[in-house]
């Protein structure tokens, strides 16, 4: 589900994944994803577009989960 969010700017993109919120942005040559769950700190993810920084952003959530399920 994509949604703009009104107080961040136009080039931003909310995506929510599994729970977790998904803010997109560019920043000069590079996209960056803002990943967290509501009202946590998010973590940074980098990479070159959009379409590769939301599959990361995936991959991180789903990870996340993995080890929430089956902790060391």
């Amino acid at each position: 589900m994509m949604m703009t969010d009104p107080h961040h700017p136009q080039d931003a993109d909310l995506v929510e994944h599994q729970g977790y919120h998904i803010r997109l942005s560019a920043s000069g040559l590079e996209w960056m994803a803002f990943v967290a769950l509501p009202k946590q700190r998010p973590t940074l993810i980098l990479a070159p577009d959009r379409e590769a920084v939301l599959a990361k952003a995936r991959e991180w959530i789903d990870r996340q989960r993995a080890s929430a399920k089956n902790p060391e």
